[in-house]
Parts: structure tokens; sequence; C-alpha cells
């Protein structure tokens, strides 16, 4: 049932690379067959048969830890059941104790809204001398802000006048200075290309050498890359040889393996069928008999709730 997969060349380097040490092992253990030493491959069934009732072991733990862990819960949840149960009690009682101190409460509240009204009709007395004085108060700050802002007013004027004479100055300046500018400069200057620049440096060149020398480095530098190209187009060929190869290895170790896994599969299907079914532990049958007998006295309580 293998499905056809595409391999990258990363991919089949590695799978060629892992193949290649498998053979290079199974090469190293006929040799040492060859010389006379033991096949491990009984200790290692041995092995294999310890590591299995091992991993059943601890598997029947976890299965035991797993029950337990559901049989707490539902001692859990009838234990809160019952604390619902007698909270409900105490909560009655609470509520009639609650019921006759919100009717001394309301008592209490309506003496105090009483001295509260007659308190607020005294300070109403006193507010309405207040108010008087307040309004003076308020037209005297009135007439104060109107003479600030006469004030003002005329300092804003003068500024702005001065400011007006300051921005015609410097516009005046400006059209000076773009009249200078407009005038007209007649500058030539004839170059020779081919004379130098007179520094007197010994590798001094006219521009005429140096577009001849820039020419010739552009050659060399197609003729580099010319080169660099065939280099890289030959080891990409290579690259692909080398990938092909692998591929056919690939192909020829899958199929080997593909065989040995069928007849690895067929003699543990006969082991199996040989073999009998283990029993179930006897803790975990009696953690699953309690657990039924909680969950029936939980909803038995549910039920009373």
């Amino acid at each position: 049932d293998n499905i056809p997969i595409k391999l990258n060349a990363a991919a089949i380097l590695r799978e060629g690379a892992l193949y290649q040490r498998k053979m290079e092992q199974e090469l190293k253990r006929i040799e040492n067959l060859l010389r006379g030493a033991g096949d491990p491959s009984e200790f290692l069934e041995w092995q294999k048969q310890m590591r299995g009732k091992d991993l059943e072991e601890q598997l029947a733990e976890i299965e035991c830890r797993r029950l337990q862990g559901k049989l707490s819960h539902e001692e859990a949840v009838l234990a809160h059941q019952n604390v619902i149960q007698e909270n409900k009690k105490k909560a009655d009682l609470m509520r009639e104790e609650k019921a006759e101190l919100m009717h001394r409460y309301a008592e209490k509240r309506l003496q105090e809204q009483k001295e509260m009204r007659d308190l607020v009709e005294q300070v109403v007395e006193g507010h309405k001398n207040a108010k008087q004085a307040k309004i003076k108060l308020q037209k005297y700050k009135q007439r104060i802000v109107q003479e600030v802002c006469e004030e003002n007013r005329e300092l804003l004027r003068q500024a702005l006048e001065e400011e007006e004479e300051k921005l015609r100055k410097r516009y005046e300046l400006i059209q000076q200075i773009r009249a200078i500018e407009s005038l007209p400069s007649v500058r030539h200057k004839f170059v020779d290309l081919t004379e130098t620049g007179g520094h007197g440096l010994i590798c001094e060149m006219s521009i005429v050498e140096l577009r001849e020398r820039l020419a010739l480095l552009r050659e060399a530098q197609k003729a580099a890359e010319e080169e660099k190209r065939d280099q890289i187009i030959h080891e990409k060929q290579a690259k692909e040889q080398l990938l092909l190869d692998k591929l056919d290895q690939i192909s020829l170790f899958r199929a080997q393996l593909g065989r040995a896994a069928a007849l690895k599969q067929e003699e543990k299907k006969g082991k199996s069928q040989s073999g009998e079914r283990p029993m179930k532990d006897e803790r975990i049958l009696n953690l699953q008999k309690k657990i039924v007998e909680k969950t029936m006295e939980r909803k038995k309580q549910a039920g009373l709730l």
C-alpha cells in the first residue's frame, strides 16, 4: 500500500545515506558470523518479549490510575451534593433573619429621611441670601474681562503692522536677488579626450585610454562568466546523475524491505493466533464495580435534590 511520493534532492540523498548505512551494518553482521560470532536475534526476541510484558503492566497501571481518578470524581460529586443540601438548609434560615433585618433597616431609613428633610429646609433659607452676593460678584468680573479684551485688541493691531513691514522688506530683497541670478553668464570650456589631467601621477590616463581599459575588463569579465556557467552546468549534470543512481538504489532497498516486512507480518499473525488472550487485571474489575455503585448513588441523590 505504498503511495508514490515525489522526493526532492535532499530527501533522496538522506534516504540513500540511510540505506547505505543499513547495508554496511548488514555486511558487518555477515562478516562477524563468518568469523564465528553468535547471532543476537534470539536475545533480541527475548528482549522484545520482556519489553512487551513491561508495556502491558504499565498499561494496566495506567488504567487503574484512570479508574481511581474517575472513582474519586464520583465520590467528590456525591460529597458536593451533600454539601449543597446542608447549605440549602442554612440559606433558608439566613433568609428569614435577613428579612427581619431589612424591616428594621427600612424603619430606620424613614426616620433618617425625615431628619434630612428638615435640615435641607434650613439650608435653603441660608442659600437665598448668598445668591444675591454671587450675582454682584459675577457682574464685577464681566466688567474686568471687557476692559482686558479692549487692551489686548490694540496690542494685537500694533504687532500685525510691524509684521507686515518686515514681510514687505523681505519681499523686496528676494526680488533683487532673483534679478541678479537671472543675468546670463557665458561659460565655454573645450575638453580634449586624449589629454591627461596633468596632475603629475605615474598611472594617469586620458579618457580614451580609460574607455579602452574598461572595454578590456568587460571582455575578461564576460569570459569568466561563461567559464563559470559551463562549470555550473557540468556540476548540475553530475548531481542529476548521482540522484538517478540513488533513486535506483532506493527502489531496490524498498522492494527488499517490503518483502521482509510482509514475511514478518505473516509470522507475527501466526503467533498471535496461537497465543492466548490475556485476562483483565482483577484491580481494574473491582474499580469498575465501585464506580458503577457510586454512579447509581449519585444519581439517586441528584433526584432527591
